[in-house]
């Protein structure tokens, strides 16, 4: 009704950059049937809120239209027009698209396209499944085709699930789902197309405006084309390495507010899978894309998100007080603290929402007696402050990911978090349950650390135990009778990286 309306527009003029209000009155102006002054409206809340995935759908679904993004998509007549003779793998990729695109507040969206031609029986029944990951929080996923090409014919796949993942093996849960497209009959000679967008729904970036991707160029089966590109702001800076690819060309240009970014290659090799091979940022060419410039810059941003929660109660006071008390010398006290949140707290990672990045508060992990790699390293931390001891927080790449050495710097890099002592030069990983203070996880030995304080962050390399750090010794004494009997006792001594598996 027209008093309805009046509110709406005087809510709108108390507050012409809140989204939400235009969203109301532009549904308000859809309900009495004024679907043209309503599209402009709406249009208008997607551009104060570009990542509110439901009004867009509305919008689309009033005025269909291809979004910018799905334009990048390759045809299926050009896609066929690659399929080629393979031998050696059970499939090849005809393409793999990725558009992401940036809001200035570092949310965003993505548009992918994967095409795959269908080699062999094995390669038939690994691509009976493909599963798209999102946070539902946060994200909203949308298939918008998946179809399979057989002799002239084209197929629809219509199935699909949601599942829950995480790795409950390692006691480690998430909120991220997987939604599943199945292709419940391939067989060899089929290309199969799926074309999907994730789109960020959050009311605000869980880490301020920071935008942060890793992108690799080269997998485990040969590449007709592969393409990223990525669409920003033109008003932010964004920093990227060199990807480590002689055939990869690189297009940039303007179109109004926008910065296009466009990476491209042709026919790139698989890379052939090996034993105790390092990780795929050593062995892989990747691109690297973060809004923040140095190493630095992510220390600091990430030590402003998580020094509130290092901080000892009562009773934790009082119990490093104890542990303390009588200790001789530094390296005795840091011995006992670690050796005290190995025996109280058990290895349980909830990693939900926001505490993918944030440790849960010190006192709360001390209660529950359980945490992650980074809640052990924050209790570890407040721990050994409290107890007079110089300490930091380590954010760790652990080995099987690969090293990392060059710019731009960003979070999307590390996976597990452990605590310095630089008074002992000491790394302490609060995980290793049956690990000593010497005995430094192989994982961790010689891999990129950002080494974290109030004062700053500095990138480093963890350091290598020496060999005659690693060392097991063996005796044997044979007590050998003229009856031709015999006792024997065997002494050994494991000490080193080995040891906490013994």
């Amino acid at each position: 009704n027209y008093e309805a309306m009046s509110l709406y527009r005087a809510a709108m003029e108390l507050a012409p950059d809140d989204a939400e209000g235009h969203v109301a009155y532009g549904r308000a102006l859809l309900r009495a049937g004024q679907d043209t002054l309503a599209i402009p409206t709406l249009q208008h809340a997607l551009e104060l809120r570009p990542q509110d995935a439901e009004t867009r759908e509305l919008v689309e679904h009033l005025q269909p239209e291809e979004r910018a993004d799905e334009a990048y998509a390759v045809p299926g007549e050009t896609l066929l027009a690659r399929v080629s003779e393979e031998r050696g793998y059970p499939v090849r990729v005809l393409e793999d698209l990725t558009v992401n695109t940036v809001f200035p507040s570092g949310l965003g969206s993505t548009f992918r396209q994967v095409a795959t031609q269908i080699v062999s029986e094995d390669g038939a029944r690994s691509m009976r499944t493909f599963p798209i990951q999102f946070d539902p929080d946060v994200q909203r996923v949308s298939v918008r085709a998946a179809r399979i090409y057989r002799q002239g014919r084209v197929l629809e796949a219509t199935e699909s699930y949601e599942q829950q993942l995480g790795e409950p093996w390692y006691r480690i849960y998430y909120d991220t789902r997987a939604l599943v497209v199945v292709f419940p009959d391939l067989e060899p000679g089929d290309v199969i197309e799926i074309r999907y967008r994730t789109d960020d729904v959050a009311e605000r970036n869980r880490f301020d405006d920071y935008y942060g991707d890793m992108h690799f160029f080269q997998g485990a089966s040969p590449l007709a084309r592969t393409d990223y590109v990525l669409i920003t702001p033109s008003t932010r800076t964004f920093h990227f390495n060199q990807p480590q690819l002689a055939t990869l060309h690189h297009e940039t240009r303007t179109e109004g507010a926008q910065r296009i970014d466009h990476f491209y290659a042709e026919d790139v090799p698989a890379l052939r899978d090996e034993e105790n091979a390092p990780g795929a940022t050593e062995v892989a060419p990747y691109l690297h894309v973060s809004t923040y410039a140095t190493w630095n810059d992510v220390g600091q941003w990430w030590w402003g998100l998580v020094h509130d929660q290092f901080y000892a109660d009562e009773n934790l006071q009082r119990t490093v007080r104890e542990l303390v008390a009588g200790a001789p010398d530094v390296r005795t006290r840091v011995q006992r603290i670690y050796r005290w949140v190995i025996d109280h707290t058990r290895y349980v990672g909830l990693e939900f929402g926001i505490h993918g990045f944030l440790p849960y508060r010190v006192p709360q992990i001390v209660q529950r007696g359980f945490g992650d790699c980074k809640d052990k390293a924050s209790l570890l931390y407040t721990m050994l402050r409290e107890a007079g001891i110089e300490a930091r927080m380590v954010l760790v790449r652990t080995r099987r990911n690969g090293a990392i050495h060059d710019l731009p710097a960003s979070l999307s890099v590390f996976d597990h978090a452990i605590a310095y002592v630089p008074e002992l030069d000491l790394f302490l990983d609060g995980t290793a349950e049956f690990s000593g203070t010497t005995e430094f996880p192989q994982m961790d030995q010689g891999v990129t650390v950002l080494v974290v304080g109030p004062e700053g962050a500095e990138l480093r390399l963890s350091p290598v135990m020496p060999p005659d750090h690693n060392t097991r010794q063996r005796t044997l004494a044979v007590d050998l009778r003229a009856d031709g009997s015999a006792t024997l006792e065997v002494d050994e001594s494991v000490r080193g990286h080995e040891a906490p598996g013994w």
